[in-house]
């Protein structure tokens, strides 16, 4: 009986780890609807190319960053104190400028995901180091570059007609804090409640300590959804998000589902396996 029970609880492990990513359609974009790349959005030093492919939002965000360059390039893995930077990464978006996406599964307003979050945003910021090390040993004081220069606006829609802004009381600045950690769980939320100054001294260890196991990336609840009055909005999932940019300019490298709580999905796979078991059993006393 022993074999039968264990292959059960593996059939239910796989069944409840199977709930989260892997399940139906990709939780990252799979369709750039539009694109204004705006005034003043970034380009390449050097060649002047502008960062406007938009495939570089498509798909997770980048964990490595491979440089062809004869002379200073290599793979480098993205760390918080190295995001991503090249074309083939990032969409910038200036001033007056938008991007609208659709994702390949539905954001769900779920409150028992981690800190309430939907969905991530992963751009181009990246904590300063202030120690002088660039070896691997920085330390930064928690502050960022390359982050966005202005004010933005993020919209989602269930159906690319109707769209509703996230309260811009709540809903942070993409391409900011938290600066991806390629080693992270992509999905995860950072702790939203941290604030620069929780990173200042950090080094790479202390910053992916107060990540918890997260890519970092910037995290929005489609609870924060108001109308034009500002008057919030019930919406229970969208499958479209606009990402605006009203002055300066941002990055953006990917877009992400949140994950739900580590452990849930194979625990009730474990649960559904044990009733199974249970039922077996009595069935079997009744014969």
């Amino acid at each position: 009986m022993k074999k039968p029970i264990v292959a059960v609880l593996w059939i239910a492990l796989g069944l409840g780890c199977g709930s989260g990513l892997q399940a139906g359609g990709s939780p990252y974009v799979e369709e750039v609807v539009s694109y204004t790349p705006g005034e003043g959005y970034a380009k390449e030093f050097g060649s002047g190319a502008g960062y406007t492919n938009t495939a570089a939002v498509m798909g997770p965000p980048s964990r490595v960053t491979v440089d062809p360059d004869p002379q200073w390039g290599g793979t480098f893995p993205v760390t918080p104190f190295a995001p991503p930077y090249r074309r083939e990464q990032l969409l910038s978006i200036g001033a007056g400028g938008q991007v609208t996406v659709r994702l390949g599964r539905p954001i769900v307003d779920d409150p028992s995901h981690p800190f309430g979050i939907d969905f991530i945003v992963y751009g181009n910021a990246g904590f300063v180091i202030t120690n002088g090390d660039f070896t691997g040993g920085g330390i930064t004081d928690g502050s960022l570059f390359g982050a966005a220069e202005g004010p933005v606006r993020v919209e989602v829609s269930k159906d690319n007609v109707d769209y509703y802004t996230l309260n811009p009381s709540l809903a942070p600045v993409f391409d900011s804090y938290y600066p991806t950690d390629g080693q992270g769980t992509i999905g995860l939320p950072v702790d939203p409640s941290l604030r620069s100054e929780d990173f200042a001294g950090k080094d790479l260890v202390g910053i992916r300590a107060l990540y918890g196991g997260s890519a970092g990336g910037t995290g929005y609840d489609l609870a924060w959804a108001v109308d034009e009055q500002g008057r919030p909005v019930s919406l229970e999932e969208a499958w479209y998000v606009r990402l605006s940019v009203l002055s300066g300019h941002a990055e953006v490298d990917a877009i992400a589902l949140a994950v739900p709580e580590p452990g849930s999905g194979a625990l009730f796979g474990v649960g559904i396996a044990m009733g199974w078991i249970f039922w077996r059993r009595r069935a079997k006393r009744n014969f």
